[in-house]
């Protein structure tokens, strides 16, 4: 993403239609298909904007013979789209959470109130450590903590093994429904993954919405002390 020009990506997403094919995609790769029913848009008009999005570098395509996929171009893509919607205003109370509110996938890490929760759940056991100097930088620092070893390696999440050639090792994000930082970075993906390959979070109906089993919420009650009723 740094040579990207701003100008580029700025305009490439301040089309209403592009963002929304952008707010799609967050929920995991999708056909030209999948993206032209969500939208309901003729055929011509989404592969207009869809080449806009692919010029600017922000999305890519998957060619699979004759039937082609679109995704986001990265992590640092996905948590700028994030960034942008955590910036609006929602109402303060709703008489009923939303599925996509309390479990989901920013890109490839857990957010919403379970991402919030296990976020704050890590540092009171010193797993993490977030310097939070109260700027409104939605990648914050955060470092390993004294016990990030024995709770991680829990999680069954090799501090050593993670990789970290095309983004971040770790930081905050900033979740734009909860309004506080999730986990995010190759530690962030690398702990969604873990708890997805034991069945803690399983994925919803629609992509991106997790839903919580009762393996993962005994697992995330011993491991660090969160009662994820939500």
């Amino acid at each position: 993403m740094n040579d990207l020009n701003i100008y580029s990506i700025t305009s490439a997403i301040a089309d209403p239609l592009r963002l929304s094919v952008m707010l799609y995609l967050l929920r995991g790769q999708a056909t030209y298909a999948e993206i032209q029913q969500h939208l309901d848009v003729s055929q011509s008009n989404l592969s207009n904007h869809l080449a806009v999005l692919l010029k600017a570098g922000l999305v890519k395509k998957i060619s699979n013979g004759r039937r082609n996929s679109y995704e986001i171009a990265g992590p640092e893509i996905a948590h700028l789209v994030e960034h942008l919607m955590s910036l609006q205003h929602l109402p303060k109370q709703e008489s009923k959470i939303k599925p996509i509110a309390v479990a989901r996938t920013c890109y490839d890490h857990v957010a919403g109130k379970l991402g919030v929760s296990i976020f704050k759940s890590l540092a009171d056991q010193q797993a993490i450590i977030y310097y939070d100097n109260g700027n409104t930088d939605f990648s914050k620092q955060v470092e390993l903590g004294i016990n990030a070893g024995k709770i991680f390696g829990a999680f069954n999440v090799d501090l050593s093994a993670v990789d970290t050639t095309r983004r971040k090792y770790i930081y905050a994000c900033l979740d734009w429904t909860e309004k506080q930082p999730h986990l995010a970075g190759a530690v962030g993906a690398a702990m969604c993954n873990a708890m997805m390959d034991k069945k803690w979070v399983v994925r919803n109906e629609e992509k991106r919405v997790l839903r919580v089993t009762d393996t993962g919420k005994r697992a995330l009650r011993e491991i660090i002390g969160l009662d994820f009723n939500a």
